[in-house]
């Protein structure tokens, strides 16, 4: 016999209610002893105290998980948006470089007359209506997530 079975005895005060209860679970679970009565009901604290803790885990972890859904979603369109705007600046770009390198070849270009060296007027004029156009699209972002959040806040 091990140590961990090897059976010491204890003396413990009980309460007149605890007795009867033990006195019970004996009958009732069929045990062949009160010290038989109190190892079932260690054994099966234990067990259960263990099986509380993993599901309180599991819990947990679905609270996290739909805390992180409703974090990552909104980031999710974000991203989308950005990879689709991404994509068409690209586009873009690409189509400029071409047109660009064929209007060089064209002109029998020798030199770039780059806007540090010179900036035409209907250049200076693009700038300002680029910068124009961005500002009213920040401006528009900017309402619609104050639009959206009053909406929110009107739905709570």
């Amino acid at each position: 016999m091990s140590n961990q079975n090897k059976k010491q005895q204890k003396n413990l005060f009980l309460t007149e209610s605890t007795i009867k209860k033990i006195e019970q679970l004996k009958i009732d679970r069929k045990l062949s002893s009160h010290g038989a009565v109190i190892e079932y009901l260690v054994d099966s604290y234990f067990a259960n105290e263990s099986s509380q803790n993993q599901a309180l885990l599991t819990e947990i972890d679905a609270i996290m998980f739909q805390h992180l859904q409703r974090v990552v979603e909104p980031l999710t369109e974000d991203l989308k948006r950005v990879r689709v705007t991404g994509n068409v600046i690209d586009r873009n770009t690409q189509m400029m470089l071409e047109f660009w390198n064929h209007y060089f070849i064209m002109t029998d270009a020798k030199q770039l007359g780059s806007t540090d060296k010179y900036k035409t007027v209907p250049f200076e004029e693009a700038e300002e209506l680029i910068k124009d156009r961005i500002a009213h699209n920040r401006q528009k972002k900017i309402d619609r997530k104050t639009k959206r959040a009053l909406s929110d806040n009107q739905d709570s």
